[in-house]
């Protein structure tokens, strides 16, 4: 019993949860395109990186919207009840909107960029 649940709670990863259909599902399309830049510009500061926890400074680089530029927001995601949870500081009253800081982090996340361990 006990390995099936250390098993089924190795494989639950914030990594498992950002594939392609949940981006499409909790973000829009504008929010892909600047979250996308700000990834591209390397404007991602982890702050805590563990399993089920991640918390990432994102974005605060000049420039145009389009090229990514905007205020630097603190975004973490966790994991509860096997569910992504993900909160901006950006977004009014907590709400779980997936903005570009989310798109940003995601994407360094999917792609293993930019993690904390190398920062160090």
């Amino acid at each position: 019993m006990l390995l099936d649940f250390c098993y089924h709670w190795a494989m639950v990863t914030i990594l498992s949860l950002l594939t392609e259909e949940f981006m499409e599902e909790n973000t829009i399309p504008s929010n892909i395109n600047y979250g996308s830049a700000i990834y591209g510009r390397g404007g991602i500061e982890y702050i805590k990186d563990k399993p089920g926890h991640i918390e990432a400074w994102v974005g605060g680089l000049g420039g145009t919207i389009k090229q990514g530029a905007g205020s630097r927001r603190r975004v973490t995601f966790t994991i509860q009840d096997d569910e992504m949870h993900w909160i901006c500081t950006g977004n009014p009253k907590n709400r779980q909107i997936f903005c570009k800081h989310c798109v940003a982090l995601a994407l360094a996340i999917r792609f293993k960029t930019n993690k904390l361990s190398d920062n160090k």
